[in-house]
């Protein structure tokens, strides 16, 4: 099995015929430098970059960046299973409520793995 991309970026970006530099520019960066260290998985992207790429390509940053998606992912459930952990045996409604929650997103997250065949 073939390991998936972490940054799509680069392919995107060559596909229109963009330089990092122009690319930079559609950002406002002064230099292509930000977009080779992203394109290289050295830098996470700002939010704003990321809002900015998705109008610049359509393309959503979890389609962009999915290995940064993955990462995050795994991290964030990790802290809610914890969490979900420490609230057990606590029956009051606002409690209850949470972890209603919690299994919800567990639930989702089982299911996109399903889906994507994880």
């Amino acid at each position: 099995m073939k390991k998936k991309l972490d940054c799509y970026l680069r392919s995107y970006r060559r596909r229109w015929g963009l330089t990092q530099d122009e690319l930079a520019r559609l950002l406002g960066c002064k230099t292509g430098a930000v977009i080779s260290r992203l394109e290289r998985d050295g830098r996470k992207p700002s939010l704003e970059n990321a809002y900015a790429l998705e109008v610049i390509f359509g393309t959503a940053p979890i389609e962009l960046f999915p290995g940064l998606h993955a990462k995050i992912s795994k991290n964030v459930i990790t802290r809610m299973r914890d969490l979900y952990d420490e609230l057990q045996g606590d029956s009051s409604k606002a409690i209850r409520l949470k972890l209603d929650f919690f299994e919800e997103v567990f639930s989702r997250m089982q299911s996109r793995r399903k889906t994507n065949g994880v």
